[in-house]
């Protein structure tokens, strides 16, 4: 049977320069797009940005310019906006959405997911992207019962779902990179790296479900089951990470010293959100892993503690909001010798 090409791409803010370096390369080594290389594009936050681009066809370099050109205007905040939200992120987002906002406008204009569900009927990739739901309700069995309000939950939107084919994909877009403290919450939703910051796991859940039971909104508009019911061992998935700086522990003497570990709200505040984002992608990561193996699951992951790192970034703790120029370009060249020294394991896994 033919092989299922994934290609996930994790949350990291403008650290997508990274991605969107290698999948560049990979374009100019091929020729080929990504939409053409792989089945199913699977992103969250920055990732589900890239995976929106590509999917409706934006040019490999253009998504890249999008990071090197345009990071200032995405994180933009005025001076009077920063003293209204209280000197920072402690009364309001660190950044408006606005141009942000525009910019996607200037992109995607009104197209929405059926239109990505169009194309792909001509063979170019599926869609999923993923979001967090603040406020998700629960519809009771006939039309006159009330919804019912549920626990937040992840929200994965996909070009195949009838529930989602008339979500435009700005409102995709801002859906699923609104980072808790830097943008403002949008349309109820949050960044998908909440809880799916690495969305292999999910892809994969996809690929394999063959179950046809359920709500009729989560098949195929042309009556499929909920998944593309493939074997495990006919799934490829190559995994982009967005960069880490290899910090995200908590040593056992910081431990012993603040209480002996008996912690409480103060002590817990500073290492909760690397944990919320971290812990994600190590368990998405295990999870898929144990299921596929060396052969069928490439990840390429960059440190900026390894000591091929550019000098200008060895070592740092680069936010999600990296806006000078010098930074960004050090990551694409970081992400350049990366793909050099593993381009033919990045080939293998996507049958080249």
């Amino acid at each position: 049977m033919e092989k299922l090409k994934i290609l996930s791409i994790d949350g990291g803010g403008t650290r997508g320069v990274i991605p969107a370096t290698i999948l560049n390369l990979i374009f100019e080594d091929t020729n080929k797009h990504p939409r053409e290389l792989f089945d199913l594009l699977a992103g969250t936050s920055t990732g589900g940005i890239l995976c929106t681009g590509y999917s409706f066809g934006i040019s490999t370099k253009e998504m890249l310019n999008l990071y090197l050109e345009k990071s200032s205007e995405i994180f933009y905040d005025s001076g009077w906006d920063d003293l209204r939200d209280g000197f920072g992120k402690n009364l309001g987002a660190d950044y408006s959405n606005k141009r942000f906002k525009k910019i996607l406008e200037k992109i995607f204009g009104t197209k929405k997911l059926s239109d990505i569900r169009e194309q792909n009927s001509n063979g170019k990739a599926r869609l999923m992207v993923c979001s967090f739901d603040l406020n998700p309700v629960e519809k009771g069995s006939n039309s006159d019962e009330k919804p019912k309000p549920i626990n937040f939950r992840p929200k994965v939107f996909h070009s195949d779902f009838l529930r989602d084919q008339e979500v435009s994909l700005v409102d995709l877009c801002l859906m699923t990179s609104a980072g808790p403290t830097y943008f403002p919450i949008y349309k109820d939703h949050v960044d998908g790296g909440v809880s799916l910051n690495n969305p292999s796991m999910a892809a994969l859940a996809y690929a394999i479900n063959k179950r046809n039971d359920g709500m009729k909104e989560y098949r195929h508009p042309d009556g499929k089951a909920k998944g593309l019911g493939k074997e495990i061992k006919d799934v490829q998935i190559l995994s982009l990470g967005c960069g880490s700086s290899n910090k995200n522990y908590i040593p056992a003497s910081t431990i012993k010293r603040k209480k002996n570990g008996d912690w409480g709200n103060l002590q817990w505040v500073k290492y909760l959100p690397d944990m919320l984002t971290e812990t994600n992608i190590q368990a998405s990561d295990y999870y898929v892993n144990q299921l596929l193996g060396p052969e069928q699951f490439k990840r390429i992951q960059l440190y900026f503690d390894n000591p091929d790192a550019p000098k200008l970034i060895r070592g740092k703790s680069l936010g999600l909001d990296v806006k000078r120029k010098d930074l960004l370009e050090a990551m694409v060249e970081y992400a350049h010798n990366i793909y050099t020294k593993e381009k033919s394991n990045i080939f293998k896994i996507i049958g080249l």
